[in-house]
């Protein structure tokens, strides 16, 4: 897949799709389950942030402007393209 902006991976969510990434090795994904956005670490399968109701994309937006993974803000790490392209699935 193309690299995408942090631009592009808001507009994806507020359609309500879902996004998988790789960053420096470790798996992450931004899914719906159970009505509710979540942050997760799947490498480790754990669940690091439930970010909002799934009706609530302003605020799903907001909130991962501000998520830091890795010591680096996720809008960052798209903006700069710091994921590993082959491991992005928009879903």
């Amino acid at each position: 897949m193309e690299k995408i902006t942090f631009s592009d991976l808001a507009g994806y969510l507020k359609q309500g799709r879902e996004i998988e990434f790789v960053c420096n090795g470790r798996r992450y994904s931004i899914t719906n389950h159970g009505g509710f956005w979540n942050l997760c670490d799947d490498t480790d399968h754990i669940l690091l942030n439930k970010l909002c109701r799934f009706a609530e994309t302003e605020i799903l937006v907001s909130k991962i402007a501000e998520i830091i993974i890795d010591n680096m803000k996720l809008s960052r790490i798209f903006d700069e393209g710091l994921y590993d392209a082959e491991g992005l699935y928009i879903l």
